[in-house]
C-alpha cells in the first residue's frame, strides 16, 4: 500500500514536473505566481479544463489521448511523465526523490531544446553534494566520481567542439556520480550509451519504415539529446543495484 501511495503521489507530482518543465523560460523570466498560476487550459483551443480532466494518466486514457472540447490532440508527454515520476516514487530510496524531480524536468527541457538550464543542473549538482553526506559508507572513490565523470564528458565536449557532447551533459554526469558514487554512478553512464544507441537505432529503423508516422526524420548526423539517457541510467542503476566492477552482471 505504501508503494501504492507513493506511485499516486508522484503521479501527481509528476504531472506538476510537466508544467515546470514546458514553462521554465517562463518560469524564469515571470516569476512563479504568474508562470505556474492559474488553471490548465487546452493548448489548442484555450479551455480551462475541469478537475476530470486533470487526473494524472487516467483522463489522457479516458479521454483517448484527446480534448473534451475541440478534439485537439494531447501530447503522449503528459502521461509517460507521470507514470514515470510514480514509478520513480515507488522505486527509489524517499532521500533521492528530489533530485530525481530535478532530473526529470532537465529530461523534459533538454528533449525540447536540445540544452540543459543551468539553475537546473546546478540545483541537482547541490542536492547531490548534499544527499551523500547521509551515506556515511561512502569512499574516496565514491566522492571523486562526480569528477572522474565530469572530466569524461568535458573532455568529450572539448575535443569534439560541442559536436559529439553538450558541456550541460558533463555537468549532469558530476550530479550523477557524487548522487550514486562510483559502482551504479560509472554503470549509470555506461548503461545511458547503451539506451542511447539502442534506442537511436531502433528510432531509425522504424523511421525507415515508416512505422513511425507523422515524426521528425532521424539521420546518423541528428542532433540528439543525451540528458534523459542519463537520467534513465541513474534510475535503473539506482533501482537495481548495479555495479559495473562486476564481471558477473555481463
Amino acid at each position: 500500500m505504501i508503494n501504492v501511495f507513493l506511485f499516486v503521489l508522484g503521479a501527481i507530482v509528476g504531472s506538476f514536473l510537466n508544467v515546470v518543465g514546458l514553462r521554465w523560460d517562463l518560469l524564469r523570466h515571470g516569476g512563479v505566481l504568474s508562470t505556474l498560476g492559474g488553471r490548465s487550459s487546452c493548448p489548442s483551443c484555450r479551455k480551462v479544463l475541469e478537475w476530470y480532466e486533470l487526473i494524472p494518466i487516467f483522463s489522457f486514457l479516458i479521454l483517448r489521448g484527446r480534448c473534451l472540447s475541440c478534439g485537439g490532440k494531447i501530447s503522449w508527454q503528459y502521461p509517460i511523465v507521470e507514470l514515470w515520476t510514480g514509478l520513480i516514487f515507488a522505486t527509489v530510496p524517499y532521500i533521492f526523490i528530489p533530485v530525481f524531480c530535478v532530473y526529470i524536468v532537465i529530461t523534459i527541457y533538454d528533449l525540447r531544446h536540445k540544452i540543459i538550464p543551468n539553475p537546473l543542473v546546478y540545483s541537482a549538482i547541490l542536492l547531490s553534494l548534499t544527499i551523500p553526506l547521509f551515506f556515511i559508507h561512502y569512499t574516496l572513490l565514491d566522492w571523486f566520481s562526480g569528477p572522474i565523470l565530469f572530466a569524461f564528458f568535458a573532455s568529450i565536449w572539448f575535443l569534439s567542439r560541442g559536436r559529439a557532447m553538450g558541456f550541460g551533459d558533463a555537468k549532469l554526469g558530476l550530479s550523477v556520480g557524487l548522487l550514486l558514487g562510483a559502482s551504479q554512478g560509472f554503470s549509470a553512464i555506461v548503461l545511458a550509451f547503451w539506451i542511447g544507441a539502442l534506442g537511436s537505432l531502433a528510432y531509425l529503423f522504424l523511421n525507415k519504415i515508416d512505422f513511425l508516422k507523422n515524426t521528425k526524420r532521424l539521420t546518423m548526423k541528428s542532433e540528439i539529446p543525451f540528458a534523459p539517457f542519463i537520467v534513465v541510467g541513474a534510475w535503473m542503476s539506482l533501482m537495481f543495484h548495479l555495479n559495473i566492477f562486476h564481471v558477473a552482471l555481463f
